[in-house]
């Protein structure tokens, strides 16, 4: 054997045998460790929200006209949906060339999908919501704040009947008036008024500019229109140049504050959803079928469309799929409205002394009780009775107004409504000696005599939300009232 070739099986001998002791040592190191190295399966449940069920969830929010105007446009892609909505025939069918689009497998048309996965812009009605949701309100407040912006207009002005508002939710007109004050506070600054003298008298108070002047400019504005500046220099008392400069300075206001926004209006511009009428002590939920459209898949042009397009295999596919999401979707809204009428027929019943007491009626109700009546999800709840309009012997209002917090009390389950427990502040307030006022801590302690658990902060809480001054101050204010009367 020549030297070249020893040397070569000399390497590959010790080459071979480093080898196998990195094996080794690796594989001892890992036995060691508690460690194996293989393909394992492993199963677990995870929640893939497909297209199809993204649909199902847009739908179960829609109110009845939002569902009529998506079933139109699914329509405009389905050759073989009939849709009857309100006051309308059935749609004739749509003549289009049947190959199918690159997105038909989904069965959910661009315009959806666009709104889906797009920015939406947000709503007048959102954008006030919003608002609403860092405003530390009563639930009475609230409730009439949901009322109220019921009767917003796209231009952000409120149109109604304070006597109606009163009527139906069983508050007085002050409430109202308390309540419209702090809406008229939102932004965009004039929003929720009453007309476009106070629209634009919320706008100068906001830039610092509301003077005399303003005032009697802002009260006439008839006269501004007509330019009759001589007769508002003499209301005013002043010069015409003060009245020409006011006038500049109204021009650059917003007369319609809302109209930044989209508008999408809820309320009293379309029919109610659900419709509630009372026999007694009984209540009966029902769907509004005069506003509730309707979705149909005419079999009878698909099989005639199938014979003549049997040698077009694409065309086939196409028409089996369409047929597929219409028979789909009619069981995806017959299942929205069994959902909506068994969660609003929950919430009636549970606030059936509203028929009888309004607002102060309302007992303590969150989505979390619902859902477990029924045996559903809370965000199931929670979309249902979004955008929901209910018609009652009180009006037609949104279903979630009938939601309410509530405290609890140790003798009873349920709890209270937070709107009792105030009220009995109030009461203890009004009993209270004028030289020794009841302190908040003292409060809390007489509520839990009578079975309710509520803590001080909670007490100074409400206190402040009726306007009830601290203990140092009603004091103050008793002893400055009989200093004032001597």
């Amino acid at each position: 054997m020549c030297l070249a070739n020893f040397i070569i099986k000399i390497n590959k001998y010790f080459y071979d045998a480093g080898n196998y002791w990195h094996e080794n040592c690796f594989v001892t190191i890992m036995s060691v460790l508690g460690l194996n190295i293989g393909a394992q399966q492993v199963q677990k449940q995870s929640l893939v929200i497909t297209p199809q069920l993204q649909h199902a969830i847009s739908i179960l929010q829609m109110n009845n006209v939002e569902l009529e105007k998506h079933l139109e446009e699914l329509a405009e892609s389905n050759p073989f949906l009939e849709v009857k909505g309100v006051n309308s025939e059935n749609k004739k069918k749509v003549e289009i060339d049947y190959r199918p689009p690159a997105s038909s497998g989904s069965g959910i048309s661009g315009s959806f999908l666009d709104k889906l996965l797009g920015e939406k812009p947000v709503t007048l009605i959102e954008h006030v919501n919003n608002q609403l949701g860092l405003q530390i309100m009563s639930p009475k407040q609230g409730q009439i704040a949901q009322r109220l912006l019921m009767d917003l207009t796209a231009a952000g002005y409120i149109q109604t009947d304070m006597n109606e508002i009163s009527s139906q939710l069983g508050v007085s007109i002050s409430d109202i008036e308390d309540v419209l004050q702090i809406l008229q506070s939102f932004e965009p600054v004039g929003i929720f008024s009453r007309s476009l003298s106070e629209c634009l008298k919320l706008q100068a108070k906001d830039r610092g500019e509301f003077s005399k002047t303003m005032e009697v400019v802002l009260d006439n504005l008839n006269l501004l229109a007509k330019g009759e500046f001589k007769e508002l220099c003499t209301l005013g008392d002043c010069e015409s140049e003060q009245i020409k400069e006011t006038a500049i300075q109204i021009r650059r206001f917003n007369p319609k504050p809302g109209s930044v926004f989209i508008h999408d209006p809820i309320e009293n511009q379309r029919e109610p959803d659900l419709i509630v009428t009372r026999d007694g002590p009984e209540i009966k939920i029902s769907l509004n079928r005069a506003s509730l459209p309707s979705v149909k898949v005419n079999l009878e042009y698909a099989a005639t469309l199938k014979k003549t397009s049997k040698s077009e295999e694409a065309s086939v596919d196409f028409i089996k799929n369409s047929v597929a999401t219409g028979h789909w979707l009619s069981r995806a809204i017959a299942q929205r409205n069994q959902t909506l009428q068994s969660v609003a027929t929950y919430i009636l019943k549970h606030q059936f002394a509203f028929f009888d007491h309004g607002v102060e009626g309302i007992r303590p109700l969150q989505l979390r009780m619902v859902a477990e009546a029924l045996g559903i999800h809370e965000s199931t709840v929670s979309r249902s009775t979004a955008s929901v309009l209910i018609q009652t012997p009180r009006g037609t209002l949104p279903l979630k107004m009938f939601f309410s917090s509530g405290l609890q009390a140790s003798a009873n389950e349920e709890g209270v409504s937070a709107r009792s427990v105030r009220r009995k502040i109030i009461d203890i307030v009004a009993s209270e000696d004028p030289l020794k006022p009841t302190s908040d801590a003292k409060i809390s302690e007489l509520l839990s005599k009578e079975g309710f658990k509520v803590a001080r902060r909670t007490v100074a809480k409400y206190r402040e939300l009726e306007n009830i001054k601290s203990t140092a101050n009603r004091k103050r204010e008793h002893k400055l009232n009989q200093l004032v009367e001597n």
